[in-house]
């Protein structure tokens, strides 16, 4: 989240309102999205993998939209790091959810090495905006504190309002501090005493009060899943595919080795190569894969 790019208002409203029309068309008008985005992106044909990223200090990978070319046909899915926490996991769905519907991003310009900054800025707004909309947030605002003017309020009234909020919309606590300071709400000063508690920790004056507020939650949201796992859809089609020849034994194999499966879990006997999976770092990374 560059706090250094700082986006137009024309941006900012062309965001608001693309966030709108999305949440119109999940029928989630004025209700917490949270861990539902998950079965709502695979009822728009959005397969999601699943996968435990390596992470080092050069190279990290929340998410990313990759293409999948199989022959003729050709699969657009996004591939979530599960090597993160939960809410990150929610949040990183939302932002690549963005460059699927603007198409932008590494995965739709090839020639690109990096993602474009504002892009990504304009992604994690987005996220914001999908998760928690703005509206919503400033009702609530006004409900609690009377005002939309949030500088002269306590650290500690701060603290509880946002575990409320993330307890109720999931987003992660930095991106809750952020939502405050983009809509006007705290100061730049607020942020970097906000900044400065480690939320993770459940000894921070943060973790206590978020975990007394709602201790299933604050568990949830602060677990890393590790999960390794494929949209079923996705799965099906493979097994269907290597069913009627349109795919190799090797490329079955391959396949299913990607997202962590194996022949003999759906009854097939074939020769397995574990090193296939070690490949997958570098396919998502790229943000391209292209079997065809």
């Amino acid at each position: 989240m560059n706090k250094d790019i700082v986006l137009t208002e024309l941006q900012i409203d062309e965001i608001k309102k693309t966030a709108d029309k999305e949440r119109r068309k999940f029928g989630i008008i004025d209700a917490p999205i949270a861990g539902d985005l998950f079965m709502l992106l695979e009822q728009e044909g959005i397969a999601i993998c699943q996968y435990p990223f390596l992470t080092s200090e050069k190279s990290h990978t929340d998410a990313n939209i990759t293409r999948f070319e199989t022959g003729s046909d050709q699969m657009i899915f996004i591939g979530l790091n599960t090597a993160i926490y939960y809410d990150e996991q929610i949040f990183a769905l939302a932002h690549e959810l963005y460059h699927y519907i603007t198409q932008t991003g590494k995965a739709y310009e090839t020639d690109m090495d990096e993602e474009d900054k504002l892009t990504e800025k304009m992604a994690d707004r987005f996220a914001a905006e999908l998760l928690l909309p703005s509206e919503i947030l400033n009702h609530m605002i006004i409900e609690q504190f009377k005002t939309s003017c949030l500088k002269k309020v306590s650290d500690l009234r701060l603290l509880r309002f946002i575990a409320r909020l993330q307890s109720e919309w999931w987003l992660p606590y930095r991106a809750l501090v952020l939502r405050l300071n983009e809509e006007k709400y705290i100061t730049d000063e607020q942020v970097d005493t906000l900044f400065g508690i480690d939320d993770r920790d459940k000894e921070s004056i943060y973790g206590k009060i978020f975990f007394s507020i709602a201790p299933d939650c604050y568990t949830k949201l602060n677990t890393i899943t590790r999960r390794t796992d494929v949209s079923n859809w996705v799965l099906e089609i493979f097994i269907m595919n290597f069913e009627d020849g349109s795919l190799t034994e090797d490329e079955f194999v391959k396949l299913l080795n990607l997202f962590g499966k194996r022949p003999d879990d759906f009854g097939f006997d074939l020769i397995v190569d574990d090193s296939d999976l070690d490949e997958l770092n570098e396919l998502f990374e790229s943000g391209d894969i292209d079997e065809g």
